[in-house]
């Protein structure tokens, strides 16, 4: 495994898996909306065999098996998926993430049933930040979601003041 040591004297794992490239994707998407990007496209939807070096960067193994990149996006879609079209304008939450470093950002949507979903991700190739989201009030119910888990929550709180979230390099969605 190639092994890179920056300047500062720290060791680091060079090795660009299938689980970076997941994750990688994730953060790219997240990143091009928020900038109000209309359109990002990744190039490669199945692994090529006629292409030397791009055997591995697509969402799909040559048989269309879906590699993580798949099945992230897929269950981050369904997580945020909302199946009603509402006319009118999104309300506006009030919260502040404390401890928020460079690495870590954030973006607030809202489903038609008027529940908020504050999708907040890190880019942080190797560790975690921890931040601490408080909501402008009390939040009655909360529930977590991680995309490279599955599609159900991964842990649900009840009147919440401030929740302790851990990120490293994929996306949480806090549903408020």
């Amino acid at each position: 495994m190639p092994k890179v040591t920056t300047e500062t004297g720290v060791t680091i794992d060079d090795t660009f898996t299938e689980e970076k490239q997941a994750c990688l994707y994730l953060n790219l998407y997240l990143a091009q909306f928020k900038r109000k990007w209309s359109y990002t496209a990744i190039y490669l939807l199945r692994d090529r065999s006629d292409e030397a070096g791009n055997q591995t960067f697509g969402f799909y193994q040559k048989d269309y098996t879906p590699r993580k990149a798949a099945v992230y996006l897929h269950n981050f879609t369904t997580i945020l998926a909302d199946k009603a079209i509402s006319k009118r304008a999104p309300a506006s939450l009030a919260y502040t993430i404390a401890n928020q470093p460079e690495t870590v950002h954030d973006l607030l949507l809202q489903n038609s049933n008027s529940k908020f979903q504050l999708v907040i991700w890190g880019e942080k190739a190797t560790g975690s930040d921890r931040v601490t989201l408080t909501p402008g009030k009390k939040a009655t119910r909360v529930n977590v979601y991680d995309p490279t888990v599955g599609t159900t929550s991964v842990a649900n709180y009840k009147n919440v003041s401030r929740l302790t979230l851990n990120l490293s390099d994929h996306p949480l969605v806090v549903e408020l």
